[in-house]
């Protein structure tokens, strides 16, 4: 796998200036008894209106160093958001698709170097999949043999309720979260004859973008689901039910983030993802076993059963 910047790990820019009011307004009274010494008296009173009138002064020049990082953070990657992140992607001759909100558009912009590579990089071919529409959530490669390519693409489909197994609703629910319309349900694009994955055949199928020899395949991503069985030990004088519900959400949180190709499931992290101050043990049942994750396979929890016991330490 082609590596990628991971912005949130970047350092705080120096151009964006720590604000503090209290600090300007006693740099500009310092400023004013330092010209008029004979000043020094009066701005020690609150209620003087000079006090009064550096107090506004104070607060209009934070509100202008306000501006002023707005307007740095508006120019550089992690930070543009809207209309400013979409001139950062003109740059790179990218515009924003149909519905693309901010984080998936910027994380188009970080690979869209790589469109241009010749011999079609992993990063390339993430891009043109990316790029080929916007349900396309995630796309994994890898040559399977020289001269062949694989490129494994996770993309939402929207269809109603009676037309999807209890299965595929609970993959779709915990990928892509619920739909606004009751009957409508997200679940895992899986035909390659239709949008999106039709698309993404059609993109990466381009003379300008596909290499002449190479042999390429586009497949839907492989769905692993599984479930969690858990049983919490906490002490005496808490609430068994709400030590169970404010689990579920943790894990469900964490299991989320996880959701990824390639990603394996440890029995650790699930343990970790359930333990917090009030729960002293863990009982992990299902999965027995760490599950492995490989090419184009994504792991994804679609229930989880936990119970809650009250013990004396």
């Amino acid at each position: 796998m082609s590596s990628v910047v991971d912005l949130t790990r970047l350092p705080p820019p120096a151009i964006v200036e720590p604000l503090d009011y209290e600090a300007l307004l006693a740099a500009l009274k310092a400023d004013l008894a330092a010209r008029a010494p004979g000043l020094a008296p009066v701005l020690a009173l609150e209620s003087e209106p000079l006090v009064k009138l550096l107090e506004i002064a104070a607060w209009r020049e934070m509100e202008i160093r306000a501006r002023v990082n707005a307007a740095a953070r508006a120019i550089l990657l992690p930070w543009a958001a809207g209309a400013d992140l979409d001139n950062i992607a003109a740059r790179y001759g990218l515009v924003r698709l149909a519905g693309e909100d901010d984080e998936r558009l910027r994380a188009r912009v970080l690979i869209a170097y790589h469109q241009l590579a010749g011999a079609g990089s992993v990063a390339g071919w993430r891009f043109h999949a990316l790029s080929a529409h916007p349900d396309v959530v995630a796309a994994d490669v890898w040559s399977p043999r020289p001269g062949a390519v694989t490129v494994a693409v996770l993309a939402r489909a929207v269809v109603h309720k009676n037309d999807c197994t209890l299965e595929q609703q609970a993959v779709g629910c915990a990928l892509f979260g619920t739909h606004a319309n009751a009957d409508m349900r997200h679940i895992v694009a899986h035909d390659v004859h239709a949008a999106p994955l039709s698309d993404v055949v059609a993109r990466l199928m381009r003379e300008d973008v596909m290499p002449l020899t190479i042999d390429l395949r586009v497949i839907p991503a492989e769905i692993i689901p599984y479930t969690v069985t858990a049983h919490l030990i906490a002490p005496v004088g808490q609430d068994a039910a709400l030590i169970a519900q404010e689990g579920r959400a943790r894990l469900e949180r964490d299991t989320r983030a996880r959701a990824a190709f390639r990603v394996d499931v440890h029995r650790a992290a699930l343990i970790g993802a359930l333990m917090d101050a009030r729960v002293r043990d863990v009982q992990l049942t299902a999965p027995a076993a760490d599950i492995a994750v490989g090419p184009g396979q994504i792991a994804v929890m679609t229930d989880a059963t936990l119970t809650a016991e009250l013990v004396h330490d």
